[in-house]
């Protein structure tokens, strides 16, 4: 208990810490929101008018205070370009990105546990060393490039979709879901990489250690061993790996709706900063974060209920 606590302390303060960097950031970059919205023709006096109006003239830490209290109850500001509320146009949107990320982790976990215990059995033989290197080389390529290869070789050359033709998860499930699995599988392919080195490196380095050998003298075959034995501490560093996989995709989403014009918090991000719309930014920003964060602290709970030892260590 006072593993979790410890755990949970840490958790709020990073994200009360965070929130404040954000908006912190937010207000000493060069630029003033009030005249990005009203533009450079405006009278001095219309400019003191909205800033007013829109609160900057306070001191920085009354405007975070004020700004905190409405995040934690849900009013996320409203936004200076669209002047609608920040909460309705994120939670429009937010679904898609959340659903994509989802969609992409499941394939990467799918993938990469047969896979990575598949290298393992295999280590060192041929296909294990062609693998390594598909690894290194998916590894290497960033999601976007990946988005384009995908959309070249499956859109445009094999046509099994049309790019650029998004259909919306609320008039066409199915037809979104043919649409979405491109990109999330372009999501996926680096951490299927990265999942597989790590899960075969571990399943190598467990299966040297003395409590392997006397399993083994006890006349447990390889399959068993591996499968009752190995696997479960190997997979203690790969569940840590995918705990922040699943945080990353959400990121990994937001870059490759670009890709594929999939209208997800990535297009109302990449819009929002264009035009100083605060507000919609550091809603975002703080809502990443915080699915970052939390995903980070269920991965230790989760590592703490596979091996109870770390609490000890670490209480």
């Amino acid at each position: 208990m006072k593993y979790v606590g410890k755990k949970l302390g840490a958790m709020l303060v990073t994200l009360l810490l965070i929130s404040f960097l954000v908006f912190l950031a937010f207000d000493i970059i060069p630029g003033d929101a009030a005249m990005a919205q009203l533009g450079t023709d405006v009278t001095p006096e219309r400019l003191e008018a909205l800033r007013e109006e829109m609160g900057l003239n306070k001191p920085l830490i009354e405007r975070y205070v004020i700004w905190l209290v409405a995040f934690l109850q849900g009013d996320f500001g409203v936004s200076y370009k669209y002047n609608m509320p920040v909460a309705e146009m994120i939670s429009s949107k937010l679904p898609i990105t959340v659903i994509m990320a989802l969609i992409s982790f499941a394939i990467m976990v799918i993938v990469s546990l047969p896979l990575g215990i598949y290298t393992a059995k295999h280590n060192g033989k041929r296909i294990d060393r062609c693998i390594t290197v598909m690894n290194q080389v998916m590894m290497a390529v960033p999601h976007f490039f990946l988005g384009i290869v995908i959309t070249y070789v499956f859109g445009l050359v094999l046509k099994l979709f049309v790019p650029g033709d998004y259909v919306s998860y609320e008039k066409d499930f199915g037809a979104f879901l043919s649409y979405i699995i491109f990109p999330c599988v372009a999501i996926a392919i680096p951490k299927i990489a990265m999942s597989v080195k790590l899960l075969k490196s571990s399943c190598v380095e467990e299966a040297r250690k003395d409590y392997v050998r006397t399993a083994y003298s006890k006349g447990n075959n390889t399959s068993k061993v591996l499968y009752r034995h190995v696997l479960r501490n190997a997979m203690i560093p790969v569940v840590t790996l995918w705990g922040m996989t699943l945080a990353d995709m959400l990121v990994g989403s937001i870059v490759i709706e670009q890709v594929f014009n999939v209208p997800g918090i990535g297009r109302i991000l990449l819009t929002s900063i264009s035009y100083r719309d605060y507000p919609v930014v550091q809603a975002i920003i703080v809502l990443i974060a915080t699915v970052v964060i939390v995903t980070n602290f269920c991965v230790d709970m989760i590592y703490q209920l596979i091996d109870p030892r770390i609490s000890v260590q670490e209480s």
